[in-house]
Order: C-alpha cells, then structure tokens, then sequence
C-alpha cells in the first residue's frame, strides 16, 4: 500500500471523525466511528500492499521488536502534518495494522470534565500518584491533562517519559522536557535517573511495564520527587494489586510499606458514550492516601479499600459505582450503558484480594 491510496483514508477519516482505521489483507479497509466499523470501499488489502507500506515505516529497531513480539508501534506523520499512531501486528506470518489519530491539542481539565480531586494531586510537591487504566480508557489524556496543569506552574521542572509522545506541550510557565523511551532515552528505568539526577522535582511516565521500572518510581520519590505514572488496570484496588503482584512474594511486604509511604492517590477510569451527543466521557474511580488507606495497603488488606473510598467521599475519594450514578443523575450517560457496565464493576469490587503475606 503507498501513501496515494492510504492519504485518502486517512482523510475520509478526519472528515467522519472517525478513531481508527483497521487494514486487514482480504479485507476492504475498515474505519471505527463511535462503537460502529464500517469500510471505507470495495477494494480489498492484500498482504503485499500492507507489507510494501511497512517496509518504508519501519526502521531497523522496529523491525527487530517486531519479530521478537509480534507488534509495534511507531509514529507515521501524514502529508498534512497529521500525526497518527501506527501499531502493526505479525501473526502467521501476516500483517495486519492499525493507525490511530493522535491529538492536535492537549486536553484541559474543564474539557474532559474531570473531577476536582484529579487535579488536586498536581498541587502536591513530592509522592506516587498511580493513573490507571486499560488501552482506550482515556488514561494517556488524562495524564496529559495533569502534565498541562503542572507546565503552568513556574516552580515545575517536568520531565515526562513516554512510550510514545502522543500530545506535543507547548512551552509554559514551567520547564519542561518530553522524552521518548528509544528515541531520547533507552528505557523507562535511565529516563527517571536521568531526570532524578537533573534535579528535576516532577516526574511523569506514561506506563510501568516491569518490577525494576516500578522500583525506580518509588526511589524518586524517597528521593522528593512527585511522580505520576500509568498502571494497565481497571480499578483502584487492580492498579495496587498489579504493582505489588510486580515483586518476588517475599519482597512484597517491603513493596507495600514502601508504596503505602509514598503513595498520594490512585486513579482509575473508563470510557461510556455520552447520552445526548458524541463522545465519551470519563467514568473515574479515585482513592486518597489517607491514614486509613496507607494502613490498609501496608497489611495487604487491599479488600478494605472500596469501603474506605464510599465512607471518605468528603476527602474527595469516590468509587466508580458512585461516580457512574453521578453521570447518570446528570443524564451523560444512559442509563442502559450504565447497567451494561455496573455489574461487573460491582463483581469486581466484592473481589478485592488480601495480599498480606501470611
């Protein structure tokens, strides 16, 4: 595929605003618009134009994760300027890819019509908030959000460190830098001691892959560093579990005194269609390192959180439950979206594990 078929694709996908587009071979190529996909004309991908398109996207590095996972992602800039995100999958020896428009301005706060407390952790000079989220559930803009809150404030010296720079910050109040992991930083683990090193006071990375990443957060903030960083998960209680199920079981004790020491919030979120326009707005379960939280989270009693956060709604905690209700009394949100979703946040917060160690 060259860039005079796939130009035009990506132009019918701006007119529409449409999120995504799915090149599959044999299959016509496909565009996602709200929760629909629908094709875009009659003719076929074949594999051979997928792989011609990928041969002049890739570099060597890319081509070398590729083989040895199965997928990557890379940034292709359209011949508008247009930024999209570029994520090419191998599987049989098959292609398939998938490009996503990436944002032309960062989102604020009052866009995305977040909750009060959300913001409040960026007036924080030092600790560990955790962003959780799964993939398309807002959790990379919501943390944009959060990083254009702390560029207006000329006492920040930000470093944000990224697995892919999806929204480019424009110079502000605050110093500023943007890094990418592979193409101005190796990895997560050097970008924070990096940044550490630099003195810088606020940290900011898109996701925590692994226990050694996870390790070097919570050194830079014994260090005095506030730190944001996502976590994959959709819950409060699941963004804490997965960073402690990240170490060896006789280190966890240590994780969560650690963790409960540092720890400022957690946030979770997800995505519904908005009732009476499009869009989707954020559904966001938050949590505040209150005494009662740091306690629960240094016993491993992580099944007394969801109590913790309905009883503490007057320190700005809320539950997802609870702030699913608050859209639908708003009427953003069906309710029949609403009760699609419901129970199974309700099962997932009656499961809440102990991971104290007996």
């Amino acid at each position: 595929m060259n860039n005079s078929r796939l130009e035009p694709l990506l132009q019918a996908m701006e007119r529409v605003s449409a999120s995504a587009i799915y090149l599959v071979p044999g299959r016509p190529p496909c565009m996602r618009v709200q929760r629909r996909v629908v094709e875009l004309d009659a003719r076929s991908v074949s594999a051979d134009q997928i792989d011609e398109f990928v041969r002049d996207l890739l570099f060597t590095d890319h081509r070398e994760t590729l083989a040895s996972t199965g997928q990557v992602e890379v940034l292709y800039l359209g011949q508008d300027g247009r930024r999209y995100r570029a994520v090419v999958t191998e599987c049989g020896g098959k292609r398939t890819m998938t490009l996503r428009p990436l944002p032309t301005k960062v989102p604020t706060f009052e866009a995305l019509e977040l909750p009060d407390q959300v913001a409040g952790f960026a007036r924080h000079r030092s600790g560990l908030v955790l962003t959780g989220g799964f993939f398309g559930s807002g959790k990379s803009t919501l943390l944009a959000a959060i990083v254009d809150v702390l560029n207006a404030d000329p006492t920040r010296h930000i470093v944000t460190i990224e697995d892919a720079i999806e929204f480019v910050h424009r110079p502000d109040a605050a110093l500023l830098h943007q890094q990418e992991i592979g193409v101005h930083v190796e990895n997560a683990i050097g970008g924070i001691r990096q940044a550490v090193a630099a003195g810088v006071d606020t940290i900011v990375v898109s996701e925590v892959h692994d226990r050694e990443t996870l390790n070097e957060v919570i050194t830079a903030v014994e260090s005095g560093a506030l730190v944001f960083c996502g976590v994959e998960s959709g819950s409060v209680v699941g963004a804490l579990t997965e960073v402690v199920l990240r170490a060896p079981l006789e280190e966890r004790a240590r994780l969560r005194t650690r963790l409960a020491r540092a720890l400022r919030g957690v946030t979770a979120q997800y995505l519904l269609p908005r009732a009476h326009r499009s869009g989707r707005v954020a559904v966001v379960e938050i949590l505040v390192g209150s005494p009662a939280v740091r306690g629960a989270i240094r016993s491993g009693n992580f099944q007394e959180l969801p109590g913790i956060m309905h009883r503490c709604r007057g320190l700005g905690m809320q539950t997802a439950e609870a702030a699913l209700r608050a859209l639908q009394s708003a009427h953003l949100v069906s309710d029949e979206d609403a009760q699609l979703y419901l129970p199974q946040r309700e099962g997932q917060s009656g499961a809440a594990p102990s991971l104290a160690v007996r």
